[in-house]
């Protein structure tokens, strides 16, 4: 009986070495590998280069960090980033063939992009209607809606700053109760200037003058001379350009204000301070996306440079963040359609990125939760630098 068993045994254990031979140690399964194609469109060339760039480059940095760190793995496959990327020199036309191209040709599902209203309208039934998601950045608040499902907006227009920006100088500089509001001509120009008007409203400020002008326009003096006859305690350059504003102020001092400046519209101080000159930017105050003293926005900065041989312009950081944001959802989504991210973005309760927290709004301004409002910074020039003298956060 004994031999017996010790007989079975053996057969057993002879059988299970050779599964063993046979089978080899069970490895855990490789995840696959593939790549995921980021659209991108914007000016890379002409005057709108400088934004345009900006943008790309925040991306693109962006997408570097994150293949730096091994990817973004959605289940078993991991993603390493791709963007693909074509100049719509800043027309509507020109953004309408980059989203054709990007959806038919390389199969994007996903479009960062374009500058500027005019494209971003011009692309929106085509990203819409091949459900396409798309994270712009415009002006217009026709840009988003209730019926544009697949658009998101990363830069915040002055719908989202204005009121907390005069907000901020009301309670600072108390001693300021009245304000002139120069302004393009132009559906951009109204629109900035309507929200800044609510911005002084809101804040118990007197709007005392306000004018359009035509843009390419060099003698602001005729303007000017109402100004200064309305007596304003600001200057509010509203929706000028930074050369324009420049401009504007030069003459302004020349003719004899000693008052405040604004620029509230969108970055650019130092080229405001290049066309005005140091002495009489002396004092402005205005919006800023970031603190450019910060030494992680200026290693990021150098970073920029240091692959553009460019400057890196202030819009930048929220395709900066705004690519970390994406990159962040994916994962977390563990999707990467359009569909699945659509839903994930309109949850997120917030992103923290490298200047703070981020958070979705704009439903009572567009219909729809699908305006970023980020932190900004109130700054001053002073003595021909920009100096930061607050934050405000949403």
């Amino acid at each position: 009986m004994r031999g017996r068993v010790l007989k079975a045994a053996l057969i057993c254990a002879v059988v299970g070495l050779a599964l063993q031979v046979t089978q080899g140690p069970v490895e855990p399964q490789a995840a696959k590998k593939a790549e995921l194609n980021i659209g991108f469109i914007s000016a890379l060339s002409g005057p709108g280069i400088g934004w345009g760039m900006g943008m790309l480059g925040g991306l693109e940095l962006a997408a570097e960090d994150v293949n730096k760190s091994g990817g973004i793995q959605v289940g078993g496959t991991v993603y390493t980033v791709k963007v693909t990327a074509y100049d719509d020199k800043y027309t509507g036309p020109g953004a309408a063939q980059a989203a054709q191209r990007l959806i038919s040709q390389d199969g994007v599902k996903i479009i960062v992009g374009p500058l500027g209203s005019v494209p971003m309208l011009a692309i929106a039934d085509i990203t819409e209607g091949n459900k396409v998601l798309v994270l712009s950045n415009s002006y217009t608040s026709k840009a988003l809606g209730a019926k544009k499902p697949y658009t998101f907006r990363l830069t915040p227009t002055t719908a989202e700053f204005s009121a907390p920006l005069i907000g901020w100088l009301a309670k600072n500089r108390p001693q300021l109760k009245t304000a002139a509001i120069i302004s393009p001509n132009d559906e951009s120009g109204k629109e900035v200037m309507s929200h800044n008007e609510k911005g002084y409203e809101k804040a118990g400020l007197k709007v005392v003058f306000k004018d359009f002008y035509e843009r390419g326009t060099q003698d602001f003096v005729p303007i000017l001379t109402k100004v200064l006859a309305a007596k304003p305690d600001i200057i509010d350059f509203d929706g000028s350009t930074p050369v324009d504003s420049g401009v504007i102020l030069k003459q302004a001092r020349q003719i004899g204000y000693q008052g405040q400046f604004l620029k509230g519209g969108g970055p650019g101080t130092l080229e405001i301070i290049r066309v005005a000159g140091a002495d009489n930017a002396e004092g402005l105050l205005y919006y800023s996306p970031w603190d450019p003293n910060d030494p992680r926005i200026k290693s990021l900065m150098e970073r920029f440079e240091a692959k553009y041989k460019m400057p890196f312009n202030p819009l930048g950081i929220f395709f900066f963040e705004g690519g970390h944001m994406l990159f962040d959802a994916i994962k977390k989504a563990q999707n990467v359609t359009p569909d699945g991210l659509r839903k994930h973005l309109e949850g997120q309760k917030e992103f923290k990125g490298l200047l703070g927290r981020y958070v979705w709004g704009g439903e009572a301004e567009y219909g729809i939760r699908h305006q970023w409002i980020a932190p900004f910074f109130v700054g001053q020039v002073q003595k021909g630098k920009e100096v930061m003298l607050a934050k405000i956060e949403p």
